[in-house]
C-alpha cells in the first residue's frame, strides 16, 4: 500500500518545484552579490530549499484525511474563547483610560476590573447554556425572528445610551462591553450561528497565534507581524491553517452550500483572522485570504447569484472600507491611480519598469544588469525580483519563469480534480488559489498594474517563512495526489 502510494506521487510537480525553487535561488544571487547588510541570501535560501523539500515529502507521507482528526468539534471551546475575548475588551478599554490619563499601566488598574471580567465570563456560559437548553431546538423561524428583533433592540438601546453620555461613566461602559458581547453571541446563535465555527481547535490555534502577534510581536518597517527576532512570520503560516479549516468548513456542508447563511458563515470564517493580518498592518495578506476564500467557494459550488450579491455589497461598502485603510494604504491606492502624484514615491515602480523594458529578448547577462546592480531598484530580491529576471534573463528568461510558475499550478488543479473526496479537492484548490493570486500580484505590481504592495512571488522571492508555507501547502498537494481516486491507477 505504500508503495502504491509513493508512485503516485506527483514526481513531475516536485521537479516543477524544484527548478523554480533554483531559478529563485539564481537571481537573488544576482541581485544581491554587491548589497551590503544583507548576509548570505542565497545560503540562506538554499537551506529554505533544502528543509522545504524534506517537509514536503515529510507531509505527503501523511494522509491528508488524518487533519480530520485536529478539528474534531469540542463544543466547549465557543464559551472559553468568548469569555477570554470578553476579558481582553475590559484590559483594552482600561488601557485606553490610562493612557487617556497619562499615567503609567500597573496591576492594581486593572483589580476593579475583576467583577466585570467575571461577570463578561458568566454571560457567556448562560449564553451557551440557554442556546444548549432552547434555542438550538427551536425549529420555527418565527420565534427565532422574533428573539433576534429583540436582541437587536436591546443592543441599538444600549448603544444609544451610551452615545448620549452614559456611556462614559467607567463601571457602566465596562459593563456594557462585556454584556454587548454576550447579546452578540445570542444573536449569532439565533442567525448565522458562526461562532460555531470557535468548536474548530485547529481554527483557534490561528486565532491564537495571530491575536499573540498583536501582543508581542517584533515591530519592523511599521508593521508587528513578526516572532523570534523577525525569524517567524505567524500570518504566513495561518494561510495553509485557514485553507485546512475551510476545506473541512466547506466539505461538512457540501449540500448546503445552495444557502447564503453557509457562504456568509464561510466569509466569516476567514473574516476574524483576515481583522486580525490587517490590524498587523498587513493588507497584501488580508488580501491573500480573499483570494484564498474566493478560489474554494468556487469550486466547491457556489451559486453564481450569491456571488454577484456579494459583490454588490462589496461595492457598496467601498467607501466605508476607504475611509478605515491605513494612511500609508490609501497613499499606494492613490499612486497607483495617478503616479505623478508623488514620484518620489513611484520611484521604486518606475525603476522596475525601466529594468524590465531595457532587457530585450535575452537580457542583459546574468549579474550585469544596471538597474539592479547599480542598486537603482529596492528591494530587488524580495518584492522586484521579477524586474530583476526580466532586466538579466530577457523576455525569454521571464517567460520561463512565468511558464514555470503556469506549469505547477496546471499541476495542482490536476491533482485537485482527481481528489477521491471533496476535502483534497478543496485543499489541493485554496493551494492552488494562493499560488495563483501571490504570481498575479507581485508580477503585476512589477509591470505596473498593481499597487505596491509586499506580496512575494512564490518559491522565487527570497524569505523563509513564505517559502517554506507555500512547501507545506504543496506537501498537502502531494499528500492528495498520493491518495488518488482508485480507478486513475488500476
Amino acid at each position: 500500500m505504500v508503495r502504491r502510494s509513493w508512485r503516485n506521487f506527483d514526481y513531475i510537480l516536485l521537479a516543477a518545484l524544484l527548478i523554480l525553487s533554483a531559478y529563485g535561488a539564481i537571481m537573488i544571487y544576482s541581485a544581491t552579490i554587491n548589497t551590503l547588510g544583507v548576509e548570505n541570501p542565497v545560503q540562506r535560501q538554499v537551506i529554505y530549499i533544502v528543509a522545504g523539500t524534506a517537509v514536503l515529502l515529510v507531509v505527503a507521507s501523511i494522509d491528508y484525511r488524518l487533519l480530520h482528526i485536529l478539528q474534531v468539534p469540542l463544543a466547549v471551546l465557543t464559551p472559553v474563547i468568548l469569555a477570554l475575548v470578553s476579558a481582553g475588551l475590559v484590559i483594552v478599554w482600561r488601557m485606553q483610560q490610562v493612557r487617556a490619563a497619562e499615567l503609567e499601566p500597573a496591576i492594581e488598574q486593572f483589580t476593579p476590573d475583576l467583577p466585570v471580567m467575571l461577570a463578561g465570563a458568566a454571560l457567556v456560559v448562560a449564553v451557551y447554556v440557554l442556546d444548549r437548553a432552547w434555542v438550538h431546538k427551536m425549529d420555527l423561524p418565527a420565534p427565532r425572528v422574533v428573539a433576534g428583533a429583540a436582541v437587536v433592540a436591546t443592543l441599538g438601546t444600549g448603544l444609544l445610551l451610551l452615545r448620549s453620555g452614559l456611556g462614559f461613566q467607567a463601571p457602566v461602559a465596562a459593563f456594557a462591553l462585556v454584556g454587548g458581547l454576550a447579546l452578540l453571541y445570542l444573536l449569532d446563535c439565533l442567525t448565522l450561528r458562526y461562532t460555531d465555527t470557535l468548536h474548530n481547535p485547529l481554527y483557534v490555534l490561528v486565532l491564537g497565534i495571530l491575536g499573540i502577534i498583536l501582543l508581542i510581536g517584533q515591530v519592523s518597517g511599521g508593521s508587528q507581524r513578526w516572532l523570534g527576532a523577525g525569524a517567524v512570520q505567524p500570518s504566513e503560516l495561518s494561510k495553509v491553517l485557514i485553507i485546512i479549516v475551510l476545506a473541512k468548513f466547506l466539505a461538512d456542508r457540501e449540500d448546503q452550500l445552495d444557502r447564503i447563511g453557509t457562504i456568509l458563515t464561510s466569509l466569516g470564517v476567514i473574516g476574524l483572522p483576515m481583522v486580525l493580518i490587517y490590524l498587523q498592518p498587513d493588507l497584501g495578506t488580508s488580501l491573500t485570504m480573499i483570494a484564498i476564500w474566493a478560489s474554494m467557494i468556487w469550486m466547491a459550488g457556489m451559486r453564481f447569484r450569491h456571488l454577484l450579491l456579494l459583490g454588490g455589497i462589496g461595492l457598496a461598502a467601498l467607501p466605508l472600507i476607504w475611509m478605515n485603510l491605513e494612511d500609508y494604504m490609501r497613499q499606494r491606492l492613490m499612486l497607483f491611480i495617478n503616479p505623478a502624484s508623488d514620484p518620489d514615491s513611484y520611484f521604486n515602480v518606475h525603476q522596475a519598469l525601466v529594468s524590465i523594458g531595457s532587457g530585450g529578448w535575452v537580457g542583459k547577462g546574468l549579474t550585469k544588469g544596471t538597474q539592479s546592480q547599480l542598486h537603482f531598484l529596492r528591494v530587488r530580491h524580495t518584492d522586484f525580483i521579477f524586474a530583476v529576471t526580466a532586466e538579466e534573463l530577457g523576455f525569454l528568461g521571464a517567460v520561463v519563469m512565468i511558464g514555470l510558475l503556469a506549469f505547477l499550478l496546471w499541476r495542482v488543479l490536476r491533482i485537485a480534480e482527481r481528489s477521491r473526496d471533496t476535502f483534497g479537492r478543496l485543499i489541493a484548490t485554496g493551494v492552488g488559489g494562493l499560488i495563483l493570486f501571490q504570481t498575479v500580484i507581485n508580477i503585476g505590481m512589477n509591470l505596473g498594474l498593481m499597487p505596491v504592495t509586499g506580496i512575494p512571488l512564490p518559491f522565487v522571492s527570497y524569505g523563509g517563512s513564505s517559502f517554506l508555507t507555500l512547501i507545506l501547502g504543496m506537501g498537502l498537494v502531494e499528500s492528495v495526489a498520493m491518495r488518488h481516486k482508485k480507478l486513475e491507477f488500476d
